[in-house]
């Protein structure tokens, strides 16, 4: 084993396990700040060691990204496929998801930052995942498809994945036992036949539709959409510009920079938010109908925007000034708040930090499932995305 000196000239050992605490830093890292905003000197930092003892491990943060992420999406991936039956494989990765908690908001937001052939390869392991659930979902449920045994394994998959997303601790093993329930609650989801009409015609696909005429409005509009497909770093004042039919000169003459635009971005977004939750609570006569409105609205949304709003607002508000990123983040805790007190008011067995628990893996849903092209499949993906809120919620529609 080798041998390092300190500064005072003590030799101490390096543990064995050192490469696996710089991943587990690493994931940390990139989960509180986003990956292209943590420098190798963090997480150095993190575990305790110089920069240039990180550099003995590993190359670069690119090399670190790739590794931490295939190595974990590997152990996810045997933890499904090892599991008897469909609640064993849901309280296993119950259990992975709190044993590492940083995971799957890395998963989700960092792996367009992953070479293209690691990206494939994790692509390919979570789709072993959800095979695996599907397989499980499917012994137990015999009437359901293809189609739609792998989209619930996906709401399954990503409702447990919402632990990763905050901050709020629970005893386990209730934790687990919540999340786990949560999961199968979205399993059993009845999906809604299809329409006898066709879907919605007011939800067209993200970039569809008219622009707005004023520049800015323009530009607010093709900013979430560009960041969520390419990330922030990679995203020029040229491409948005481009993108909303504005030259260069006349971008600044809206925002003083790339952060100002994300700002803006991100308020309209949240004030979005606040004015739907206003007009369904003024509708409402009590707390079950308000919740109702709320899922159908939020689910609207996400479908309408392939959930990217949430992606860049867990992705890329590192990139923001610190005020606008506790302005931000105070506004999505009160938003969340108004959530949780609905849903205690409609589940008195569920307690505050519960409710919460359970809010936070239902948006996680919310947000990730309209990305995936299983939702497009059917002619009413709203409705299937809401059907499948209300059973993570452990709600029904009054």
């Amino acid at each position: 084993m080798w041998r390092m000196t300190t500064k005072t000239g003590r030799s101490t050992r390096r543990p064995r396990d050192r490469k696996a605490q710089i991943l587990a830093a690493a994931m940390e890292c990139f989960r509180r700040s986003g990956y292209q905003a943590t420098g190798m000197e963090d997480i150095a930092t993190a575990v305790g060691i110089t920069a240039g003892a990180l550099y003995r491990h590993f190359r670069s943060k690119q090399e670190l990204l790739n590794r931490a992420l295939l190595d974990s999406a590997e152990q996810v991936q045997a933890v499904a496929q090892s599991a008897d039956g469909l609640d064993s494989a849901l309280a296993a990765l119950s259990s992975f998801t709190l044993d590492h908690r940083a995971y799957a908001s890395v998963w989700d937001r960092e792996t367009r930052n992953l070479a293209p052939e690691d990206r494939a390869e994790v692509t390919r392991r979570h789709d072993g995942i959800a095979d695996a659930i599907a397989s499980a979902l499917g012994a137990v449920r015999p009437e359901l498809d293809t189609d739609d045994a792998s989209l619930l394994a996906w709401a399954a998959m990503t409702t447990i994945a919402g632990a990763s997303y905050h901050h709020v601790e629970l005893a386990r093993p209730r934790f687990d036992e919540l999340l786990a329930a949560m999961a199968r609650a979205a399993c059993d989801t009845s999906l809604p036949d299809a329409p006898a009409s066709p879907a919605d015609a007011s939800t067209p696909p993200p970039g569809a539709g008219l622009r707005p005429a004023s520049r800015r409005e323009a530009l607010i509009s093709t900013a979430i959409p560009l960041f969520a497909a390419h990330g922030y770093q990679a995203v020029s004042m040229e491409d948005l510009g481009s993108a909303a039919g504005v030259s260069r000169p006349a971008v600044y003459t809206h925002f003083s920079g790339k952060a100002d635009l994300l700002a803006a971005a991100l308020r309209r977004e949240s004030e979005a938010k606040w004015s739907g939750l206003a007009r369904d609570l003024a509708r409402s006569a009590d707390a079950p109908e308000a919740l109702d409105r709320l899922v159908d609205s939020y689910a609207h949304g996400s479908v309408g925007s392939k959930g990217a709003a949430g992606l860049v607002l867990v992705g890329d508000i590192a990139h923001l000034p610190e005020a606008d990123r506790e302005d931000l983040h105070r506004s999505q805790v009160d938003y969340v708040s108004e959530w949780v007190t609905l849903l205690t008011a409609v589940r008195p067995d569920l307690g505050t930090t519960e409710a919460r628990v359970v809010v936070q893996s239902t948006f996680t849903m919310l947000n990730i499932l309209p990305r995936l092209p299983l939702l497009e499949l059917h002619a009413d993906p709203v409705a299937r995305l809401a059907a499948i809120a209300r059973s993570v919620l452990g709600v029904t529609s009054p």
